[in-house]
């Protein structure tokens, strides 16, 4: 199939017509979100989770990558990451997360009545009712969540500034090299 660059303009300017109705504020905004992602800016609100809620998801992944000499989940943006996550592949676990959350709360004011802020706790408490709740599913989809967003490509609103990939040492930069086989016998043996 052979065709001209004059060929597949005129078939451009014939499909042109859709452009002019294209929602340009969207795309402007979606661009927007995504360079402030890349550059490691926070967008300007949660699309997902309320306040709470993205509080208390960032401090347990503080808890579960937590910072020290290296960057953590915090430095990574993890909690934008699983907030992006639930509005899309993750949102049929949303119902698990928020009750997961809740129960996270009652067992929070629990252990100090009058603070039910898992995120206002101290570190030390907030390691101790995450190992109360180890077992649970929550906590495994948290995780699993914030492995996610520590080490994903940084298109998808976690890894801010390649965090995660600097702290396993990958590289992201792209390459190729064909395999080795039969077509490369001549030129190995020196016969172009």
């Amino acid at each position: 199939m052979s065709s001209s660059r004059r060929d597949f303009l005129a078939a451009f300017a014939a499909g042109g017509a859709g452009l002019l109705t294209t929602d340009w504020p969207g795309v402007r905004e979606a661009l927007a979100h995504s360079a402030a992602v890349r550059s490691g800016g926070v967008p300007a609100a949660f699309g997902t989770l309320t306040a709470a809620e993205a509080a208390t998801v960032a401090a347990i992944a503080a808890r579960i990558v937590p910072t020290t000499q290296t960057p953590g989940a915090t430095e990574a943006g993890v909690v934008f990451f699983i907030d992006k996550a639930l509005a899309g592949f993750a949102a049929p676990a949303l119902p698990d997360l928020r009750a997961g959350l809740a129960d996270l709360r009652t067992r929070t004011a629990a252990r100090a009545p009058g603070t039910a802020s898992f995120a206002a706790r101290t570190r030390a408490d907030q390691d101790a009712l995450l190992v109360e709740i180890e077992e649970t599913r929550f906590f495994g989809m948290m995780r699993g969540l914030v492995m996610m967003g520590m080490f994903s490509d940084p298109m998808y609103g976690g890894n801010r500034g390649q965090v995660g990939w600097k702290l396993i040492g990958f590289q992201s930069a792209m390459s190729h090299a064909p395999p080795f086989g039969y077509y490369d016998a001549e030129y190995a043996a020196g016969r172009d």
